[in-house]
């Protein structure tokens, strides 16, 4: 008989299985949601940012904690806990979208590339310049 074997990575594993086979449409606004639970981790995939908020006090490492079945017990539980919450909390009209909008207070509120001159910058394309002909 094959099935998860109770490991944090074996459910990560499943859950991005099960998220694949719906188009990646299960777990839309997942890690957008824990980056703005946790305050931070925009740089992370939402497993990290699971275990950064199973073990908030742990400074890095966070993967070798599985390691001892207890800690596992304990990152699995959280996996579980927030993908219950994520999940109830998306069903309601219109919560998808609002998960976004929250995300993107968050990211505008955390950003440090708000000059005037990127914007500038970003505005001008190659497609807008003149090609010379051949």
């Amino acid at each position: 008989m094959y099935g998860l074997d109770g490991s944090f990575g074996q459910f990560v594993a499943f859950l991005s299985g099960v998220d694949a086979g719906n188009d990646w449409q299960l777990l839309t606004g997942f890690r957008e949601w824990l980056v703005v639970r946790l305050g931070d981790g925009d740089n992370l995939v939402w497993s990290g940012l699971v275990l950064h908020l199973a073990f908030p006090d742990q400074q890095s490492g966070r993967r070798d904690l599985l390691a001892n079945p207890e800690d596992n017990r304990v990152a699995v539980d959280k996996l579980l806990e927030l993908l219950d919450e994520f999940l109830t909390r998306r069903t309601g009209h219109r919560e998808l979208v609002r998960v976004f909008d929250e995300y993107l207070t968050w990211l505008e509120a955390t950003s440090t590339n708000s000059s005037p001159t990127h914007s500038a910058t970003a505005s001008s394309s190659p497609a807008t310049s003149a090609r010379s002909p051949r």
